[in-house]
């Protein structure tokens, strides 16, 4: 593996963005702020993330990836689940203006955030085979079925257990029901594969069915209804959900839409490598986020090992790997190998050394090198984070 990738890896295991000690013990930070010093909230979505970033790990190196796998499960089931089931979403160590929305006394449960988190425990499930996790994994897909699923299998974006009331709001792509649900998917599909039990399988099949209907005919799945505009982030988690459920269940119509949606980003690349992170009737908006950056990558490196990527995109996915790199961090000090964000859409960058887009690119680092450079195939696709 080369330098940047073995960096990387480092600062997962390192660098404190999964805390090894305290109350907190197993949980992933949202970030560390390079300008403050600190890390923000612990966050469900992303421990979800975390523990199948290190089960995608462990069948690469040498290491304590399913110990440290355990302590973040351990901390989901210690602090975040809810007692109907679901998980709450980030646990707040310092007052952000947002966190009357998200956070743990809240009482909102976000459908993205418990499907990922479903994601991370079957497969830890596969992976280890204890049966509490088997267990957590169908108390959060229970709840999510009986109160968050809506009758053309789509999801509420929210839903509070003490007031009973379900959000589908326009007012920012992560509160309204959408295609990036398909990513929800994933999950399902796991729980399907283990279990056997036909209710997981028509559960994936219909959101991504449904997901579908948000495609637009350039390939672009609109992510906001206020303004039909698309953002790229929730336009990967969309194509990624449907790629990832059409291989495991053989449905190419979901395979075929992941790919026109891929196309179509990395049509939409700039000169230097960056694909824009919003899109809309009256243009783009042209600046970058590298957690979406690295979600194209994988994709793309994804449908070029099935025979879906045609070689004219071949210096497109090599630009954009190196414009990935371009947000790594290597001052010296624990930080060094984590990811930068980006950049807001008002074009602010923020200082942070972020998990989530250090994971999505250490994952896609590591495809290009294995798949785009060295031509291993995917068999099955495992553990997409």
């Amino acid at each position: 593996m080369n330098n940047e990738i073995l960096l990387a890896k480092d600062w997962l295991l390192n660098s404190g963005i999964q805390n090894t000690a305290g109350e907190v013990l197993g949980g992933f930070n949202s970030w560390f702020d390079l300008d403050t010093g600190r890390y923000p909230y612990v966050y469900s979505e992303i421990t979800g993330y975390g523990i199948t970033t290190l089960l995608f790990l462990d069948d690469l190196f040498e290491g304590d990836f399913i110990a440290r796998a355990k302590l973040a499960a351990d901390w989901l089931e210690k602090n975040a689940l809810h007692e109907c089931g679901g998980v709450r979403t980030r646990d707040y160590r310092e007052k952000m203006t947002e966190s009357d929305v998200y956070s743990f006394q809240s009482d909102n449960l976000y459908a993205f955030d418990n499907g990922m988190v479903l994601y991370g425990l079957i497969n830890l499930y596969k992976k280890c085979k204890d049966k509490k996790y088997l267990d957590f994994s169908k108390k959060i897909a229970g709840l999510m079925l009986k109160e968050m699923r809506k009758e053309d299998g789509l999801f509420y974006a929210v839903y509070n257990p003490s007031t009973g009331k379900k959000e589908d709001s326009p007012r920012k792509w992560s509160s309204q029901s959408g295609s990036y649900h398909a990513k929800l998917a994933m999950g399902f599909v796991d729980l399907f594969e283990v279990t056997k039990e036909e209710k997981y399988k028509d559960a994936a099949l219909t959101l991504c069915r449904s997901s579908i209907s948000f495609q637009m005919e350039d390939g672009r799945f609109m992510t906001s209804r206020a303004d039909e505009s698309t953002h790229l982030h929730p336009h990967s988690y969309s194509a990624e959900g449907l790629l990832y459920t059409g291989m495991h269940l053989g449905h190419e119509d979901l395979v075929s839409s992941a790919e026109k949606g891929v196309k179509w980003a990395l049509d939409n690349q700039c000169d230097d490598g960056g694909i824009p992170k919003k899109h809309g009737p009256s243009g783009c908006i042209p600046f970058y986020r590298s957690d979406s950056l690295a979600q194209i990558l994988r994709l793309g490196v994804i449908l070029k090992s099935i025979g879906k990527l045609e070689a004219k995109y071949d210096s497109r996915l090599e630009r954009l790997k190196a414009k990935i790199l371009s947000f790594q961090y290597k001052e010296n000090g624990p930080q060094k190998g984590g990811f930068y964000y980006g950049f807001t859409l008002d074009g602010q960058r923020k200082e942070h050394i972020n998990s989530w887009c250090g994971m999505f690119a250490l994952q896609a680092l590591i495809m290009f090198e294995d798949i785009y450079i060295k031509g291993n195939d995917i068999k099955r696709l495992e553990c997409l984070i």
